[in-house]
């Protein structure tokens, strides 16, 4: 009989152990959620810029609140993998992009597309600037920083098409992101002496420390 329960009990602690593998999810880093905050905050300004109507507010209420329930049940969902849960999570976050376009009209729809672009020019100006202090501070030659700048084209045009694929998951894109990043690091290691490649790296630590205070 002991040796009976003894057997119950191993395997009901496997299935829990299983159970939270299954389900486990990686921690994000200072680097990730100061992304998220930004992310949301210029989404939110970007809304606030659309003029929406009461009715139009409502209903993207409505709609957010749907979704956060939706996502609730799933993230409580122990009996699926994480493989599942990044599938239904796509599904879920693919629903709730199509509703909230669907609230806009459009020119709503055009003007959202407009701003976007706009934000996306005042980022690029934001990275000349940040790039001409780069120069000075790691003393780059010429040719170090043409290579520098059309290897940082190279990396956004990658990062925007891989943003504007539909088709890839949640994960795929994560994947793909990563595997840019990675790309993009290696690249620029090759391109600087080791000196200046180690102190743009304390460089970069330090701007993400610093945004995220």
């Amino acid at each position: 009989m002991k040796k009976i329960l003894s057997i119950l009990a191993i395997t009901a602690i496997s299935f829990s152990v299983t159970a939270q593998e299954k389900r486990e999810t990686p921690k994000q880093n200072n680097g990730t959620k100061q992304h998220m905050r930004h992310g949301g905050k210029h989404h939110g300004q970007m809304m606030k810029n659309l003029d929406l109507t009461d009715a139009q507010k409502e209903q993207m209420k409505a709609n957010r609140e749907e979704y956060k329930n939706k996502m609730q049940l799933l993230k409580q969902d122990q009996h699926i993998t994480m493989k599942e849960f990044n599938e239904k999570k796509e599904v879920l976050h693919k629903e709730q992009k199509a509703k909230m376009l669907a609230v806009l009209t459009p020119e709503q729809k055009n003007k959202m597309a407009g701003m976007k672009a706009t934000r996306e020019k005042q980022k690029e100006e934001s990275y000349n600037k940040h790039f001409e202090e780069m120069k000075k501070s790691l003393a780059l030659s010429d040719d170090q920083a043409a290579k520098l700048k059309a290897q940082h084209e190279t990396t956004v045009a990658n990062m925007k098409a891989i943003r504007e694929n539909e088709k890839l998951s949640i994960e795929e894109r994560k994947q793909q992101v990563k595997a840019v990043k990675e790309s993009s690091k290696e690249q620029r290691k090759n391109i600087l002496t080791a000196d200046q490649f180690k102190k743009l790296e304390e460089m970069r630590k330090n701007k993400m420390e610093n945004k995220a205070q």
